[in-house]
């Protein structure tokens, strides 16, 4: 049985279905979650529910959590600005912008390459978590170091250098670190709440994201051949990272993920803070007026949601996994295993479940988040597929 008396928000006529659906969602897991669809420009789906297992607290209209790497979309949507304003061009160097990189054989190494993850530097130079808090200084450490393989040879997930690379590099273009970039140019202009170093203002706001004990990086099983380098740099970009879901003293909500000094820093891979209604707001505004502002024109949403990975291949380090063929240029696009609303889809899942995108076809921004971090296999998350489905059933 559904109980929509689980559900806060507003729907607009005709989208009822999504209420149903995210009723679903929260029958099955009631740690609370939020979802938003933009629509043509109009706010149509605005729903938030369920309460925080840790504190009882109840999910309010402007609760906000951390987005992990839906992150990545909305400094691809920066870098895309700038493109558009033809302040950055993603066939260019990043040395072009930002000289120190081109050390240590890395002087070919263009924009384009690190937006689609086949620059070949997925692994930071971390000397200990800490370091994640000061981006500016770990990309300068970062443009010291050599590639872990040839560039363009291989594509591996780059999980944190993606956004530490590319904030210095909308650094030494605009002036401006990721936080104001994003508040300027995104932001302030729709009223959305959605950071890049969260304000301690904002921090009453915050739900904690709910995870199970962290597990080990898996070790790759190709250890030899041509992509040995490759599945090495994948198994180490990940490892370095787990600590950072570790919890302390075995208390769930005390991992450093949770932590104020993690949401006030700038960690563009994976460090944005914000609510499903900005997040769909924004995306909704990339492909049609919301409120009078579009942030990024027909031509540049084009070229962003087509397939920039060129066919370079993702290398199958374990029994079993799934390499990724398609990737735009720094947006996830419709995939088998986020597969969003079909072609014309552009964005980015996070960690455990966060998902925004915009589906240029229909003119619509969508975005879900959650506490519970939940890790179905690839494809099989049955929160995005309910509420995936209903959408499309209300587009026809």
């Amino acid at each position: 049985m559904l109980h929509r008396s689980m559900l806060r928000g507003e729907v607009a006529p005709g989208w009822e279905q999504l209420a149903d659906a995210f009723a679903e969602v929260l029958t099955e897991d009631a740690a609370g979650a939020a979802v938003a669809i933009v629509h043509d420009g109009d706010l149509v789906v605005d729903l938030w529910g369920g309460a925080d297992p840790l504190t009882h607290r109840a999910w309010e209209r402007e609760s906000v959590v951390l987005t992990f790497s839906a992150a990545k979309g909305i400094v691809a949507l920066l870098v895309a600005q700038q493109i558009q304003a033809g302040a950055l061009d993603p066939r260019s160097p990043v040395a072009r912008y930002w000289p120190e990189f081109a050390a240590a054989g890395k002087a070919e190494i263009t924009i384009g390459d690190v937006l689609t993850h086949v620059a070949g530097v997925p692994v930071l130079p971390l000397r200990g978590l800490t370091d994640l808090l000061d981006p500016i200084d770990l990309a300068a450490r970062l443009a010291t170091q050599p590639p872990a393989y040839p560039p363009r040879s291989a594509r591996v997930y780059h999980i944190l250098s993606y956004g530490t690379i590319l904030a210095e590099v909308l650094r030494r273009v605009t002036g401006r670190g990721l936080g104001d970039l994003l508040r300027d140019e995104v932001a302030s202009r729709l009223d959305a709440s959605m950071w890049f170093g969260m304000p301690a203002s904002a921090e009453p706001r915050v739900l904690l994201s709910l995870m199970g004990p962290v597990e080990p990086a898996p070790l790759p099983e190709v250890t030899t051949g041509p992509n040995a380098a490759a599945c090495d740099a994948a198994y180490r970009s990940t490892a370095q990272i787990i600590p950072v879901f570790e919890r302390v003293d075995d208390r769930m909500g005390s991992e450093m993920m949770n932590t104020p000094a993690f949401r006030g820093a700038q960690i563009g891979g994976g460090g944005l803070v914000s609510d499903a209604r900005s997040l769909a707001r924004v995306y909704g505004a990339c492909v049609a007026e919301v409120d009078g502002v579009r942030l990024l024109d027909d031509e540049t949403v084009a070229a962003v949601s087509a397939d920039h990975l060129g066919g370079i291949a993702e290398p199958v380090c374990r029994a079993g996994a799934g390499a990724t063929t398609r990737w735009g240029l720094g947006f996830e696009i419709s995939h088998p295993a986020n597969p969003m609303l079909g072609t014309g889809s552009f964005g980015h899942a996070g960690m455990g479940g966060r998902l925004a995108f915009a589906h240029a076809p229909s003119r619509l921004g969508f975005a879900f988040v959650g506490q519970r971090m939940s890790f179905p296999p690839p494809g099989e998350d049955s929160r995005w597929n309910r509420l995936l489905a209903a959408t499309a059933a209300v587009l026809g």
